[in-house]
């Protein structure tokens, strides 16, 4: 039997909040990479052993474990049996739970006990255990999700900010965005850093790349790709492309 991917959209009072849930249920060893995503994830680990790779690195999940902004490939190790529950957050959304500078946090991670309190989240766990099936699991954790909810807005200019980002797939310069939404470049990166955990320059090299990604297939050259995504030359995209997702582009096309 295969390792099973669900993954769910927020209720309406979350969506400004939560980009996407998943649940993952390993039937057999399993191995994914991610690749950098520019907003945060909160993991939480329900059954079996649940290891990623960055680098040269191994590390072994807490069972709730909060992590920040990647430059690099994560590869995900999950066991036979394993199950585990993802929380995609809006480039700004995590903040709105936790309530503090997002730039404290690091990529790597920090277990959720250290942010949250450890009752609550021990229900939290014991809960999504007792549920039966993919949809209950999710609802459960949604409940949970709304309590927590500490700071309900968020400055818009950011969210236009990042908006502008999406848009542009990334190849807008950081000092128009700033232009865009009426601040200074200065307040405009310790803003953004604060509230989104990344300076602007590193979520916006984010959204780039991975639109690059997505834009391949439409591409005969990749010499022509990174001109029209803004890289210097093909070497500094191929570069970039590796750190991205492990791999140069044409081992990625195989």
């Amino acid at each position: 039997m295969l390792t099973t991917i669900n993954e769910y959209k927020p209720q309406p009072s979350l969506d400004r909040y939560v980009e996407s849930y998943l649940h993952i249920q390993s039937h057999d060893d399993f191995t994914k990479s991610i690749f950098p995503h520019h907003s945060f994830v909160l993991t939480i680990h329900l059954k079996g052993n649940h290891q990623y790779r960055m680098q040269t690195g191994l590390y072994t999940l807490p069972a709730i474990s909060l992590s920040g902004l990647r430059k690099s490939v994560k590869h995900n190790i999950l066991s036979n049996g394993s199950e585990i529950i993802i929380v995609k957050f809006q480039p700004w959304g995590a903040f709105s739970f936790f309530n503090m500078p997002m730039n404290e946090l690091n990529e790597i991670g920090i277990s959720g006990y250290e942010l949250l309190n450890k009752t609550d989240l021990n229900n939290l766990h014991t809960g999504l255990l007792e549920e039966k099936n993919s949809d209950l699991k999710i609802q459960h954790l949604e409940v949970f999700l709304l309590k927590m909810i500490k700071k309900q807005t968020v400055d818009l200019r950011i969210y236009e900010a990042i908006s502008h980002m999406k848009r542009s797939q990334g190849r807008i310069k950081i000092s128009t965005i700033a232009d865009s939404v009426n601040l200074n470049i200065d307040t405009f990166e310790k803003k953004f850093r604060e509230l989104t955990g990344g300076t602007p320059k590193q979520i916006s090299s984010i959204i780039r790349m991975n639109s690059a990604i997505q834009e391949i297939p439409k591409y005969e050259s990749f010499t022509r790709l990174a001109h029209d995504f803004g890289y210097f030359d093909q070497s500094h995209f191929i570069k970039e492309f590796k750190s991205f997702t492990g791999k140069t582009p044409s081992q990625f096309l195989r």
